[in-house]
């Protein structure tokens, strides 16, 4: 079991918060930094909200040991290529620490004040399975970030996970809904011919509509 924090970086988070919290964690033995992946607060939109993507090499450079990653990217927000291309560039960097973790996105009014389009919950699924494959396809066959689908156990997350991931995280499972889901997924990875890929459990608290 590794040792992760998870940040919501949206929340007022500075670069010099960044910064002392990687430093903290490679002296305290805290393996993994992860953060989200919004432009919003979900408390206050005066809040600044460094980008991800931009925070994330920086980090990478600045660090030797510490795991950094998304949980998660909504595919709402970049084309594939752009994500591939962000998330492969931290990756060499940091001599391969990253972990891009993949979503569909959650937050409306985000997407509405910042001008994405945010279509109905079908048509981002859809999105997604798109997105998912394009992103291992410019990744190619060398190095690359290692890859994280964000959901709740829905097939409409789990089966491209089983096909392309190799990690799948949920959000404030009980342990039931954890063995629920970790069994859908070793189906689904049992038809695509693989190894069941890990189920890791993001049990942040957060009130979401």
């Amino acid at each position: 079991m590794r040792l992760a924090l998870m940040v919501e970086g949206q929340e007022g988070v500075s670069w010099e918060d960044w910064l002392a919290l990687a430093q903290a964690c490679e002296e305290h033995g805290v393996e993994t930094l992860f953060r989200s992946d919004h432009y919003l607060s979900g408390t206050d939109p005066a809040r600044a909200a460094l980008d991800a993507w931009a925070v994330i090499p920086a980090l990478a450079a600045r660090t030797e040991r510490l795991e950094l990653g998304t949980l998660v990217s909504p595919v709402t927000f970049r084309p594939a290529a752009v994500l591939a291309n962000a998330s492969a560039t931290a990756n060499e960097i940091s001599g391969g620490r990253v972990s891009l973790g993949m979503g569909t996105g959650w937050m409306e009014a985000e997407h509405e004040a910042f001008g994405f389009s945010f279509p109905p919950m079908k048509e981002r699924l859809r999105l997604f399975r798109t997105q998912i494959e394009a992103v291992r396809g410019f990744w190619g066959d060398g190095p690359h970030p290692h890859l994280i689908v964000g959901g709740s156990g829905l097939s409409g997350t789990v089966d491209p996970a089983a096909r392309f991931a190799d990690e799948y995280n949920t959000v404030m499972a009980t342990p039931e809904e954890c063995a629920e889901r970790r069994e859908k997924l070793a189906r689904a990875c049992e038809r695509e011919g693989r190894e069941p890929i890990p189920l890791s459990l993001d049990d942040r608290l957060r009130d979401r509509p």
